[in-house]
């Protein structure tokens, strides 16, 4: 059976999660806020002409699907993102879905 942490017990797993090189529990939590408001906005994103939720910039095709496919989630983002994620795959380097312009700011629909 499930019980809720203390406080102290999700700090102390938190911190151990990052001496493992892991994203710590509070980084977690905003990368699946962050997923489930990118999951909002693609049920819509062929509705209307947006920015890149990825980099914010005015940059996409009007029509999304002449844009790239996110290697993240099922989003369509501008061109050089999409090259972008590409090279980070190439590095090992992705960066986190709580760092792409939709996350970052409130003025996002469907926040």
């Amino acid at each position: 059976m499930s019980r809720d942490w203390t406080p102290e017990e999700t700090r102390a797993a938190s911190e151990a999660m990052k001496r493992a090189g892991q994203m710590s529990y509070e980084e977690v939590c905003a990368e699946v806020e962050a997923k489930e408001k990118i999951d909002r906005f693609a049920s819509v994103q062929s509705k209307y002409h947006w920015p890149c939720p990825r980099c914010g910039k005015w940059s996409m095709n009007e029509k999304p699907s002449r844009n790239a496919l996110s290697r993240r989630v099922n989003v369509y983002i501008c061109d050089l993102c999409g090259s972008m994620e590409a090279l980070e795959d190439l590095h090992g380097t992705p960066i986190g879905l709580r760092a792409w312009d939709i996350a970052r700011h409130e003025e996002w629909p469907f926040s």
